[in-house]
C-alpha cells in the first residue's frame, strides 16, 4: 500500500508528464511540507525525488531545494570512501571484481588489464594486493587505463606504481585520458599491441557512455581490436535508458528504494546516512530531472542486456566454476546470488549490482 507520500509525488509526476508546470509545483510543494529529513529515515528519498522532478520545472527551482540539503554534504573523498567502503554493492562488488580478475590474470608470464573508468585506481590497488596474496601474480603486469580525468589518472598511476613496487611486482602503466567511445585508431592500436592475454575490467562507467552511441558497437570494437581473455563488468541492474518518464520513475523508484533501505539498515550515523543518499540524489537528478534525454548520463541496463551484448559480440557467459566463491555480508537482507554469467549482490528479493563475466573462449 503506497503512504500519502508516495501519492503526492506520483501526483506532480502525472502533472509533469501533463503539461501541468504551476499544479506540479504545488504538489511538489505539498509533498515537502510532510517531510522531516531530520527524524524520519524514508523522508530524504521522498525529498530527493522531489527535487529529482523539480529540476524538470527549471534548474533553479531544484537548487533552492538542494540548498536544504547541503547541511548533509560530506566533503567528495569521504563520501566516496563511503560509499566504498560501506556499501555492499559498491565495495562488495569490488572485491568480488577483484577475485575474478585474479583468477583470470594468475599464472600467466605477461597479462594486461584494460581498465575502461579507471578513476584514482582504488580497485586496481586493491586487485595486485590480491594478485600478490595469490602466490601466482604474472610475472610482468601491464594495466592500461581509460579514464576522461587526467588528475584521476596520473594519481592512479602513481598508486599502481608505488603499491607494485611494494609487493615487488613488475607493472607498466599506460593511460588514456578518454572515455571508451572516443578512442581512435591510434588507441586501439596500442591495445593490440599490449601483452596477452588481456582482460577487460570496467566499473560502473560503461553506463556513462553517450547517447547517440551504440554500446554494441563498443563491445564489437573490444572483441574485435583487443580480442581479451575475457571481460569483467559492474553495472547498476535498473533499466534508466528508457524514454518513457512514468516507467524510468517506477524503476528508479525501486532501484534506489533498495539502496536507501541498506543505508538505513547499516546503523551509519545520521550524518554519513544521508551524506550517501545524497551521493545517489546527484545520480537521481540526472535520470529524472534532465529534460533531454540526450543530455542523460546516468544510463543504467539490466544484466540481461550486457550480457546480451556481450554474446552478441563472441562471448559467452563465463562458466560457474570460475564464478564460485565464499563471498558474504554481515546483513541478513544483503545476499550474493550466482547466476549464468554473473554474480549477484543483492538486497531481499532484489538484485541491485551484477558482476558479470564473460570469455572468448567458454573452457576459460
Amino acid at each position: 500500500m503506497r503512504s500519502e507520500k508516495f501519492a503526492w509525488l506520483l501526483r506532480a509526476l502525472e502533472e509533469l508528464q501533463g503539461g501541468q508546470a504551476s499544479a506540479a509545483r504545488r504538489s511538489l510543494a505539498a509533498l515537502t511540507r510532510m517531510l522531516d529529513v531530520d527524524t524520519v529515515d524514508e523522508d530524504m528519498q521522498y525529498f530527493l525525488f522531489a527535487t529529482a522532478l523539480a529540476r524538470r520545472l527549471g534548474v533553479g527551482e531544484a537548487q533552492q531545494m538542494n540548498l536544504y540539503l547541503r547541511r548533509y554534504e560530506l566533503p567528495q573523498i569521504a563520501l566516496f570512501n563511503l560509499v566504498a567502503e560501506r556499501l555492499p554493492m559498491v565495495g562488495l562488488a569490488g572485491k568480488i571484481a577483484n577475485d575474478l580478475l585474479s583468477r583470470l590474470l594468475s599464472g600467466h608470464e605477461e597479462a594486461t588489464l584494460l581498465d575502461v573508468g579507471l578513476g584514482t585506481g582504488r580497485q586496481e590497488v586493491a586487485l595486485l594486493r590480491t594478485l600478490k596474496e595469490s602466490g601466482t601474480a604474472p610475472r610482468r603486469l601491464t594495466v592500461v587505463g581509460v579514464e576522461p580525468d587526467t588528475d584521476s589518472l596520473r594519481r592512479a598511476e602513481t598508486s599502481l606504481l608505488e603499491t607494485a613496487r611494494e609487493l615487488g611486482i613488475d607493472l607498466r602503466f599506460r593511460g588514456i585520458p578518454k572515455v571508451i567511445e572516443a578512442l581512435d585508431a591510434n588507441d586501439w592500436g596500442l591495445l593490440r599491441d599490449c601483452p596477452g592475454p588481456r582482460v577487460v575490467h570496467s566499473a560502473f562507467a560503461l553506463h556513462h557512455i553517450a547517447a547517440g552511441v551504440d554500446r554494441q558497437d563498443i563491445f564489437h570494437r573490444l572483441r574485435d581490436e583487443v580480442a581479451p581473455a575475457a571481460v569483467v563488468l559492474c553495472e547498476p541492474n535498473s533499466d534508466h535508458v528508457t524514454d518513457v518518464l512514468s516507467q524510468r520513475f517506477h524503476n528508479v523508484w525501486n532501484h534506489f528504494s533498495h539502496n536507501f533501505d541498506v543505508v538505513d539498515e547499516l546503523g551509519l550515523p545520521a550524518r554519513e546516512r544521508n551524506g550517501i543518499k545524497l551521493f545517489f540524489g546527484r545520480e537521481l537528478e540526472d535520470i529524472l530531472g534532465v529534460v533531454d534525454d540526450s543530455q542523460r548520463y546516468e544510463r543504467h541496463e539490466r544484466v540481461e542486456t550486457w550480457l546480451g551484448r556481450l554474446c552478441n559480440a563472441g562471448f559467452s557467459p563465463a562458466p560457474a566454476r570460475l564464478l564460485e566463491g565464499s563471498w558474504s555480508f554481515p546483513h541478513p537482507t544483503v545476499h550474493i546470488r550466482q547466476g549464468p554469467g554473473y554474480v549477484g549482490v543483492g538486497h531481499r528479493e532484489e538484485m541491485l549490482v551484477p558482476v558479470i563475466c564473460a570469455t572468448l573462449d567458454a573452457r576459460v
